[in-house]
């Protein structure tokens, strides 16, 4: 079986009502509720543009084997 690299990122109400503004989206409690009940599992198959997928593949990794070295 391969191993996998995992990373948690977590992110702040205020980060997150940042870019739900941004989005024009109103993160009331019960949406903020929602998305905190449980972790998130994103796929770098989720995000549709491959250039936006290449450049957070590479952010994400180059910071996480900083932080491992």
């Amino acid at each position: 079986m391969d191993k996998k690299l995992t990373v948690n990122i977590e992110f702040s109400r205020d980060q997150v009502a940042t870019v739900a503004t941004l989005a024009g989206v109103e993160l009331n409690q019960e949406i903020w509720d929602k998305a905190t009940e449980k972790p998130v599992n994103i796929s770098m198959s989720d995000i549709d543009d491959k250039e936006a997928q290449l450049g957070l593949l590479i952010a994400i990794v180059g910071i996480a084997m900083g932080k491992a070295l």
